[in-house]
């Protein structure tokens, strides 16, 4: 089973350097512009299955890539990205000057008890829930596309390599980034890629712009 991991496009926030958690931020103009690529690198592709999680970021990318499918687009709580409490909606810069200890406490330690925030080991643990459910409802020969966030995904992939779950920074997940991953049944997870984003530029702008599109400033 080809799995294919997608994280949402850009938000006006990422840019920003705003940490977004579950606070439902949509996508900006350039979001809507690299969920269309993925949408075109996929378009040819048999998809037996959509998923997303219940935040906007994510359901519109999802419902971007479904034009060429029509499928039906599950959504699923588990999938969405972590409860960061207060520190949602602020500068990394902010959280560093008012919440460094606590910072630094919930990175070390996965089941760090945080006001307000979700500890990593639950993220993953829900994530992964996620992943399981969706393989059983699903054939050996399907593939699927997931469409959910920056640490729910990274929190999966770590998952499947076995890594430390405070290892999750060593590596990206940019957004419209696909991971893919092969279930190979027996509970047997192989990840064959990480973080591509090669067709953000193979179809670039101009390749899928309508005229009337290409005339909106």
């Amino acid at each position: 089973m080809d799995i294919y991991l997608v994280r949402h496009g850009a938000t006006l926030w990422n840019k920003m350097g705003i940490w977004q958690g579950q606070r439902d931020v949509e996508l900006d103009e350039e979001g809507i512009s690299q969920a269309k690529a993925t949408a075109e690198r996929f378009k040819n592709m048999k998809i037996d299955g959509m998923y997303t999680s219940v935040l906007q970021r994510a359901i519109k990318t999802a419902e971007i890539i479904n034009q060429y499918h029509n499928l039906q687009i599950k959504k699923d709580p588990d999938l969405s990205e972590c409860d960061i409490g207060n520190w949602d909606g602020k500068k990394l810069e902010e959280i560093l000057l008012n919440y460094k200890e606590q910072l630094e406490y919930w990175h070390k330690d996965i089941w760090a008890v945080v006001d307000g925030v979700e500890a990593l080991g639950d993220v993953q643990r829900r994530a992964v829930r996620a992943i399981k459910r969706i393989v059983k409802e699903h054939n050996l020969e399907d593939k699927i596309v997931v469409v959910a966030h920056g640490l729910a995904i990274r929190t999966i992939i770590s998952w499947i390599l076995n890594i430390p779950l405070n290892q999750h920074t060593s590596f990206r997940v940019d957004n419209t980034s696909v991971s893919h991953v092969i279930y190979e049944g027996d509970y047997r997870y192989i990840l064959a890629s990480l973080n591509e984003t090669w067709h953000l530029e193979y179809y670039g702008l101009e390749t899928y712009l309508t005229p009337e599109e290409k005339e909106i400033d």
